[in-house]
């Protein structure tokens, strides 16, 4: 691989922005995401035309992978309505755990009597592909008009949660592994980086929302939030918080300071302030619309990273039947999970049950928790990565394709069938 020309990495990156720009119009208008595309297009880049070095990337893989979700979390938490996260975050918890949970040791039973491995280091796996990804969830449900906002919400919030669940619950038995960690404090990790998460995301949106209104019709106000919210990220991660819901809640409180002030007591609501309206007018006009460019051209770039990183030449027939095997379990654990929740629940028609079961897309926190452990030097587990990336790329082709054939099928339906 040469090094390439300013010239030519300005170009390609323009490309790249066009060739987004154009998946966004040809999901309009055909409901086929575009994340397939982009990430084809990052393997033409890489493992195809070789233009850049695999393990170059892989390196910037976290931290852009990372700033990608904080910013698509908090365009989520920004369009969502509180008392619809309200009444379905009792669900979402209970559906992630219970999809997270079964996908985590069907893997790790796979894992062992398959693959012949530890169970320790097949649970590792399994909290590893165990979630979903608000990179790519998030962005996709909230362009579907054949679910309702409930069933979006949840699903968001889902793919919010799993990132939680798979971080802490992954770190955790890496410490296991290492001998620098203890089995019971998994539950209280968890337990706090909600907590905290939750606290921090009201106190600083608090905040925030004053701030905005102080700074009403002045320059930089988006940079100025940008920077919150990497601050923020930082802050909830130094006190045991999680980083990402957190960022998810301070989108959430901002989106709905004025209907939170609302129901405040006079004191408090003194406190904060009565210009929240002012906030509202920045946060509907200039924040929202600047964050919604923001992260269409973070996940852009992130979608095609993932395609850079993708290295076929180290890909056997065991390493690529083994990540079939891991797909289609993930694939089938959700299915019956979805089936036995809407069965139970009476509430999903038939398109939501198979279109919720579509929405397992893995990303960016498998991505990355993928190859910590072998960079802990944690034995048994150099797989890893070729796994997730495998799991990864068909989870978002199945997602494609699955979402393609709903479109499809209203096409169908909305269409009467000719007389004869």
């Amino acid at each position: 691989m040469e090094s390439l020309s300013v010239e030519t990495v300005l170009g390609l990156v323009g490309l790249v922005i066009l060739i987004g720009l154009a998946g966004e119009l040809l999901f309009k208008e055909t409901g086929v995401p575009s994340v397939l595309f982009l990430i084809g297009l990052g393997v033409l880049f890489g493992p195809v035309l070789n233009l850049t070095n695999a393990t170059h990337v892989i390196a910037l893989a976290p931290y852009f992978g990372t700033l990608a979700l904080l910013i698509i979390l908090f365009d989520g938490g920004l369009n969502m309505q509180l008392a619809k996260v309200m009444k379905e975050t009792p669900v979402a918890i209970l559906f992630t755990l219970a999809v997270f949970t079964a996908t985590m040791l069907t893997t790790a039973a796979f894992y062992v009597w398959v693959l012949q491995g530890a169970w320790l280091h097949g649970l590792l796996l399994g909290a590893i592909l165990g979630g979903t990804t608000g990179a790519i969830v998030i962005p996709v449900v909230s362009k579907l008009e054949s679910l309702r906002e409930p069933v979006k919400v949840m699903l968001s919030l889902e793919s919010a949660f799993t990132d939680v669940f798979v971080v802490v619950t992954a770190l955790a038995i890496m410490n296991l592994l290492t001998g620098a960690g203890r089995a019971g404090g998994m539950v209280s990790s968890l337990f706090h980086a909600f907590l905290d998460a939750l606290l921090l995301a009201a106190v600083a949106g608090a905040l925030w929302a004053r701030l905005l209104a102080w700074l009403h019709g002045q320059a930089l106000s988006y940079m100025l939030t940008l920077s919150a919210i990497l601050v923020l990220y930082t802050i909830a991660e130094v006190i045991g918080a999680n980083g990402a819901i957190t960022i998810l809640l301070f989108g959430l409180v901002l989106g709905n300071m004025e209907t939170l002030v609302g129901r405040l007591a006079g004191p408090i609501r003194r406190m904060i302030g009565y210009e929240l309206d002012k906030a509202e007018f920045e946060l509907d006009t200039f924040l929202k619309r600047l964050n919604e460019e923001l992260s269409f051209l973070v996940r852009t770039f992130f979608y095609v990273l993932l395609g850079l990183i993708l290295d076929f030449s180290a890909v056997t027939w065991m390493v690529a039947g083994a990540g079939i095997a891991l797909f289609l379990i993930g694939l089938g654990v959700r299915w019956v999970i979805v089936e036995g929740f809407g069965f139970a629940r009476g509430e999903w028609t038939d398109t939501e049950r198979r279109m919720i079961t579509s929405m397992l897309p893995r990303g960016v926190a498998a991505a990355v928790m993928a190859f910590l452990p072998s960079g802990a030097g944690i034995p048994g587990t150099d797989l890893f990565p070729l796994y997730a990336l495998t799991v990864i790329a068909l989870s978002v082709l199945y997602m494609t394709v699955a979402l393609a054939i709903e479109r499809g099928r209203a096409v169908e339906v909305k269409i009467p069938a000719p007389s004869v």
